[in-house]
């Protein structure tokens, strides 16, 4: 009997033993709430200041794609815009004592950077001498230590923003001009024009549809500043739906690297040089026949 008592002792403590490792696990799990009170969708502006940069503004159009309206005027890349709301659903950062801290010590006062959501700002100071992973922010008098994922994209420079496509977001061409080539979309269908009179050119229907997919999914690796007076191989002209104004482009380079520029906007983009045979030409017969 008494064994049995015993037995059953154990086995409550066991039982009461495992309720705590269960409910403890569970209180070590539990996310904090969200550090800023905003939901990404709900942003509609993103303002950036750092140290001896340029200070960045953003906002998006109403079609919901991003531009920069200052120091230029470009559209967007979205994944940078994507790694800057992150910031908004951080729930693993530490509230510290803001009475008890030297915020100059700390680089909040002045801040190293600041980001505003809207309405909302973010000031950005060192990493955390503890933990490299970690840096202060500030919003409004409270203080926290927060993962250092963004710090990095924070202090692009302006140009990391560009979208990378020379066209923008979702482009719909409605008249294309490259070196010998003139192609205009009139009630659905194209009509082209060429200075060229061969018949291995291919200019069929197809070949046209081609080209202008390859335009609007045209994406550069780099953009750079436009070098003023770089001399010119030629001139790419192109209109698209919804837009006022065509869109002017130089040859600056059709190798290594097929370098357009944009003096409009004051850059050039850099696309891989297998995109210029493919974007400046049509492909041959021969050339056809044998990716088929």
């Amino acid at each position: 009997m008494r064994k049995a008592i015993l037995l059953n002792i154990v086995l409550l403590g066991i039982i009461i033993i495992l309720i705590g490792i269960v409910f403890y696990s569970q209180e070590e799990t539990k996310e904090s709430a969200p550090l800023i009170n905003l939901k990404a969708e709900k942003v509609q502006s993103i303002r950036i200041v750092r140290e001896n940069k340029d200070s960045i503004f953003m906002m998006k159009d109403t079609k919901g794609f991003w531009q920069m309206a200052t120091p230029l005027n470009l559209y967007v890349n979205g994944s940078q815009i994507e790694r800057l709301l992150q910031i908004l659903s951080e729930s693993n950062y530490k509230q510290l004592e803001s009475d008890t801290l030297d915020l100059a010590e700390l680089k909040l006062n002045p801040p190293l950077a600041s980001i505003r959501f809207n309405d909302i700002t973010l000031a950005v100071g060192d990493i955390s001498p503890f933990d490299n992973r970690q840096r202060y922010i500030q919003i409004k008098q409270n203080v926290y230590v927060i993962q250092d994922t963004f710090f990095y994209t924070l202090n692009n420079d302006a140009l990391k923003f560009a979208n990378l496509s020379p066209l923008g977001n979702a482009p719909k061409i409605t008249a294309l001009k490259i070196p010998g080539y003139e192609l205009i979309l009139k009630e659905g269908k194209w009509t082209l024009t060429s200075l060229f009179n061969d018949d291995n050119i291919n200019t069929s229907a197809d070949a046209i549809s081609h080209l202008i997919d390859l335009w609007q999914q045209a994406s550069a690796y780099n953009v750079m500043p436009y070098l003023a007076n770089s001399p010119s191989q030629g001139k790419i002209e192109i209109s698209l739906q919804g837009k006022e104004h065509a869109l002017h482009f130089l040859i600056i380079s059709s190798s290594p690297d097929l370098i357009l520029a944009h003096p409009d906007k004051g850059i050039q983009y850099q696309l891989p040089t297998s995109q210029s045979e493919k974007l400046l030409h049509f492909p041959t017969i021969t050339k056809l026949e044998e990716n088929q």
